[in-house]
């Protein structure tokens, strides 16, 4: 009774009254539902969601997370509370939430589906979802770090597609600029890299998607896909990745506020070539966490 009782303080409101009567409803990808977890009690204090592709790096920034926050202490590692699952992992350090969602647009959107449901249920409010993620940079030097202020799809275009009942749908790729810029004032003239606000190319594909020649199958050369990377240049876009378009999309329908968050591995306009070097590419997978740690701290400082 004391569960039903909280599920019914609903504070995120989602725009799907079927939810409304889904008392049981099974959160599978993540390995819990309504009636199997107090997800009042476990999540009714979060105020951001972290995600990005990787398991590791998520449980790494959970515990990086929990010690900035100091709800963490130095040996204690978080528990992946999505244990049942085989899908993703999920960890909660304070009110911040920091899961996987694999690679490319339909593996993130199903576990953000998920998690705004389990968020709705648990009457969580004003939660910020920001993806951290790793991309290809677009004229800018490997390891820097790009806010994303604007996305467009594999068109070039600033909607995403999502197809219903056998009907593509149209959903504007809304990028909130004052988030974004909020984000991007965290970095520090300190910092040994550079934080950009830039737009992000998003693709369905690692190769063909984001003019490689070095796929399993190809149709374009290498002067097609030089030409393409300097059209993207010249259009403004500072990176590449495969799920900021679908991310925004959602978050914008579900009425969220969300950002995205990227470190680059290389310049497209200058190599094929991510660095082989593991401690590089480790210290680089950090640093967008790190903005958004200081990020985070900040909101909670001011009272969020």
């Amino acid at each position: 009774m004391e569960n039903a009782n909280r599920d019914s303080q609903i504070g995120m409101q989602l725009p799907n009254p079927h939810l409304a009567n889904m008392t049981k409803d099974n959160l599978y990808h993540l390995g819990m539902s309504r009636t199997s977890h107090d997800l009042p009690a476990l999540f009714g204090d979060v105020k951001f969601v972290c995600l990005g592709g990787s398991a590791r790096r998520m449980e790494n920034f959970a515990y990086f997370i929990g010690q900035e926050l100091g709800v963490l202490s130095t040996n204690e590692r978080p528990p992946n509370l999505a244990s049942n699952s085989e899908r993703f992992v999920l960890y909660k350090a304070g009110p911040v939430l920091s899961a996987n969602h694999g690679i490319g647009v339909p593996s993130m959107l199903v576990v953000l589906h998920e998690i705004l449901k389990m968020l709705h249920y648990a009457g969580s409010s004003e939660v910020t979802f920001i993806r951290i993620g790793t991309c290809g940079g677009i004229g800018v030097p490997p390891g820097s770090v790009i806010v994303s202020n604007a996305a467009v799809n594999g068109k070039l275009e600033h909607t995403y597609e999502t197809v219903v009942l056998g009907k593509g749908i149209q959903r504007p790729i809304n990028v909130d600029q004052e988030l974004a810029s909020e984000i991007h004032s965290c970095s520090r003239t300190e910092d040994p890299f550079s934080v950009i606000l830039g737009k992000t190319y998003c693709t369905d594909d690692f190769f063909e998607g984001q003019a490689r020649t070095g796929g399993a199958v190809c149709d374009i050369n290498d002067g097609d896909e030089h030409r393409f990377l300097k059209q993207l240049d010249s259009e403004g876009v500072k990176n590449i990745e495969m799920e900021s378009a679908g991310f925004f999309a959602l978050c914008h329908k579900a009425g969220v506020k969300c950002g995205v968050v990227c470190v680059t591995f290389i310049d497209r306009l200058s190599t094929e070539d991510v660095p082989t070097d593991t401690d590089i590419l480790s210290e680089w997978t950090q640093r967008p966490q790190i903005l958004v740690a200081r990020f985070i701290k900040k909101q909670l400082t001011n009272g969020v």
